[in-house]
């Protein structure tokens, strides 16, 4: 009930956010930071010091049993670090919000997403997960509508477009799963997942129909992390929104999609086919080189890190085909008695299954730091453009060393996050996809490269004198980007924080292959 208790609490605190005519920016801050803290301690709690990978916190609040419509919650080791990393993500947008009397119910918005993906998360009646999800999306949308930047509105309308289209897909393979259901089992009605994500059930649904869910499935989640080729929101969306819209849309929504494939599909990866699992596999391949490519010659450093974002997600659709590829000939014996401390002993699925797990929230943290560094570098010097940039390191080195941490982070740097999840799935895929991997390792040599390059033109080299005198950050600002990139630093040198628990799920589920 503790679980149910603070997400009751995001709610009220963002409804109550829209009353207050003063003090929002502190209310909004305290309110994300107390969300924050106490998603941390319950994690910690619940997870620190036990390892069973199951569902804990389970409550089930009945509103109307005869249509099945339950409000039904539960986490696991792996969606309690979404957790945490979703309240650090809204905790960072709401302190780099540019504070005035025209932006004030941006504060709202951004806690309204945060109670979204908050429910999300919790949730394990389709349902609720659906509202949610769409909870997420409206906010966002006016962000970018109302304090966007150049072209807004198209780019408002692009993103409302696209998301809304994916999450329509998403609600119509819910509703064949409630509707079979019903069919296969003498009128009972339910949107619990405990029920219509069994490996059994969907198998028996006539082929036509599964195939539809399947695809709907895939394209809603695709759509948001985002994924070649549904990903034409992506550069115009992450331009135009505002700093704070950007950290949602980067780590937000990125996060849902993730979810959706590792919290959603995963426990009934059986009712994937090979062919399938290929194709997944391929467009994680296409979107890391394709994206990593275009953000190459990008000019903007906004729109370059929206590319490095979605090409760092390729990674996990990657890991999600390659992992269940891999682990579908693993007995479910073999997964229960997998040593979760000694990586050693690990089977390749459980290795790029939870590297794809990792990556997500390392993904999120990473993004975070990038995005809310321009933001501290575009307030001060007006500019994103690679080329005006030149050489701020001159007048602002503590925000340039930071930036450039992120980017270091961001191009996978060994002893930072971003290395730990890129080179599970590396390494695990092998075995999956052979001779392959030579294009992931293509990928990985673009992504360093336009990275260096980046920090090379825009911080370093000779002092764009047209910028004239511009300050550094000073003591709140650094402990923003401090607190990020120790974050960072600490998963990286000890990745069994996060690992024990994504191996334990993934353990939990009694072996892929077996579902």
């Amino acid at each position: 009930m503790f679980l149910l208790a603070i997400f009751i609490l995001s709610i009220l605190v963002a409804i109550g956010s829209f009353a207050l005519m003063k003090r929002r920016r502190e209310y909004s801050i305290i309110a994300s930071a107390a969300v924050m803290v106490l998603t941390v301690v319950y994690s910690l709690i619940h997870f620190a010091s036990s390892y069973s990978g199951g569902y804990v916190s389970i409550s089930n609040i009945a509103l109307s049993p005869s249509t099945g419509i339950y409000f039904s919650t539960a986490v696991t080791g792996f969606t309690a670090w979404l957790l945490i990393l979703g309240t650090v993500i809204i905790f960072i947008a709401t302190l780099i919000i540019r504070d005035s009397k025209e932006s004030k119910t941006i504060y709202s918005y951004t806690l309204i997403a945060g109670t979204g993906l908050y429910g999300i998360l919790i949730s394990r009646d389709f349902l609720f997960f659906y509202i949610f999800w769409e909870v997420v999306l409206i906010p966002v949308y006016f962000m970018i509508g109302q304090f966007g930047g150049k072209n807004k509105d198209s780019a408002s309308m692009k993103f409302f477009v696209y998301t809304q289209f994916g999450s329509l897909f998403i609600l119509l393979a819910i509703l064949t799963l409630y509707n079979f259901y019903s069919v296969s089992h003498s009128g009972l009605l339910t949107f619990q997942m405990s029920a219509l994500l069994n490996t059994a059930f969907i198998n028996k649904i006539p082929v036509l129909w599964k195939d539809f869910l399947i695809f709907g499935f895939l394209f809603g989640f695709l759509v948001k992390m985002p994924s070649f080729p549904v990903h034409s929101w992506l550069p115009d969306s992450y331009e135009s929104a505002p700093f704070p819209g950007t950290v949602i849309l980067a780590g937000g929504l990125s996060v849902m999609g993730g979810y959706g494939l590792f919290g959603i599909l995963l426990p009934v990866s059986g009712i994937f086919s090979t062919d399938v699992l290929y194709v997944l596999i391929i467009l994680g391949i296409v979107s890391l080189i394709y994206f990593s490519l275009t953000a190459m010659f990008q000019q903007s450093l906004k729109r370059m890190l929206a590319f490095a974002s979605a090409a760092a997600m390729g990674f996990v659709t990657i890991a999600f085909g390659a992992g269940i590829l891999e682990a579908g000939t693993i007995s479910a014996s073999a997964y229960a008695s997998a040593n979760i401390y000694n990586y050693t002993t690990f089977y390749s699925g459980i290795l790029e299954l939870s590297g794809g797990m990792f990556q997500i929230v390392a993904h999120g943290l990473i993004m975070a730091m990038l995005f809310a560094s321009l933001y501290f570098i575009t307030e001060r010097t007006g500019k994103q453009t690679i080329m005006n940039l030149g050489g701020i390191f001159r007048e602002v080195p503590v925000l340039s060393s930071l930036f450039l941490a992120g980017l270091l982070a961001s191009l996978g740097l060994p002893g930072l996050a971003g290395f730990i999840g890129e080179f599970s799935i590396f390494v695990g895929s092998f075995q999956a996809i052979g001779w392959v991997i030579f294009f992931i390792i293509f990928g990985m040599i673009v992504t360093a490269s336009y990275h260096i390059w980046a920090a090379q033109k825009s911080l370093f080299g000779p002092y764009n004198e047209t910028l004239g005198k511009i300050r550094d950050i000073n003591s709140k600002e650094i402990s923003i980007l401090m607190g990020l990139l120790i974050m960072i630093f600490i998963i990286g040198i000890v990745p069994n924080l996060v690992y024990v628990p994504l191996v334990s799920y993934i353990a939990h589920l009694g072996g892929i292959g077996a579902l």
